[in-house]
């Protein structure tokens, strides 16, 4: 957890910094910024004061502030991993060769049409198998009572 403060007030300024002195970084590298009054940022803001979307209203314990700001950080990664899974999701879409997925679903298709006239022709193959059977037989039996 990296953060950068930005603070109007000297007293809660110094009070942070003593705080989060093993999390704070400058703006560039940090995960989020805490701030005590409403800014602008590209970076989650973690607002503290009397606003009405603070995260954390005055006055605080140390053991407040992390906890807060424990519970920011973690929403902070659930979405950036459910951001990069929707990512890595449509990627996914984006690289699926739909025509050889269509072009194998059309193959399979054709080949259990195949298998169906494999097996028509199979039956007609044995009908024709016991009945030149038949045929041989009885000419056998013709053959053998003509002797």
């Amino acid at each position: 957890m990296k953060i950068a403060l930005i603070s109007d007030s000297l007293l809660l300024d110094r009070t942070l910094e003593m705080y989060l002195k093993e999390y704070l970084t400058s703006y560039k590298f940090c995960d989020f910024v805490v701030a005590t009054q409403p800014v602008d940022s590209q970076k989650p803001v973690f607002l503290i004061g009397e606003y009405e979307n603070a995260n954390l209203n005055k006055p605080f314990t140390k053991e407040v502030l992390l906890d807060k700001l424990r519970a920011f950080y973690g929403q902070i990664q659930r979405r950036e991993e459910s951001k990069e899974e929707e990512e890595i999701k449509q990627a996914n879409v984006a690289s699926v060769n739909w025509e050889q997925m269509l072009s194998d679903l059309e193959f399979q298709n054709q080949e259990k049409k195949d298998d169906s006239l494999r097996e028509k022709i199979r039956e007609v193959l044995e009908r024709y198998a016991r009945e030149i059977e038949g045929i041989i037989l009885e000419h056998l039996k013709e053959s053998y009572a003509n002797q």
